[in-house]
């Protein structure tokens, strides 16, 4: 398997998240045409915040993984997220963290099609953790520090603050 035919496979995939960030998520997003809710700032399509709470929780190093028995949804497939850069960068840290889930992702050229199905599967499972953790973090700031959503730059900020 070539390195754009497993692209296109993680690409048919749709992330989850966990059912109790969807008020938040719809909170902190742009929907449609929507342009924000009242005086605080949105980030973006609901992919794009997924995105962010993804490198949130990367930069932390910290997953939070869906459970079986918890109630979650689904984005859009992932191939259609943009911009296309970020969506690129996100795989690339997922790739070079295969290692730490199991997989050289260098050795899957060779593996059957079991195989990659189950590396996609963790792959997903992965990213999932990570925003999950991302979205927990920014639940926080949600409920106890809301007045820093009013800032248009709380995006930056609040990566600055991670960084430091």
């Amino acid at each position: 398997m070539d390195g754009s035919q497993l692209r296109d496979l993680i690409g048919q995939k749709r992330p989850r998240y966990k059912e109790q960030y969807k008020p938040l998520i719809e909170s902190i997003s742009k929907k449609g045409d929507s342009s924000g809710k009242g005086d605080f700032s949105s980030f973006g399509a609901f992919y794009q915040t997924y995105m962010y709470a993804f490198i949130i929780g990367y930069k932390l190093g910290k997953q939070n993984f869906i459970q079986q028995s918890e109630k979650h949804n689904e984005f859009f497939i992932f191939s259609q997220w943009n911009p296309i850069p970020i969506r690129d960068y996100i795989v690339m840290l997922l790739l070079n963290k295969s290692e730490d889930f199991g997989f050289r992702w260098i050795e899957l050229e060779d593996a059957n099609s079991e195989v990659i199905e189950i590396f996609v599967a963790e792959f997903i499972r992965q990213m999932e953790g990570y925003a999950n953790a991302g979205f927990e973090y920014l639940q926080n700031k949600w409920d106890n520090e809301n007045m820093i959503f009013r800032n248009p730059f709380v995006f930056v900020k609040l990566l600055e603050e991670l960084n430091s």
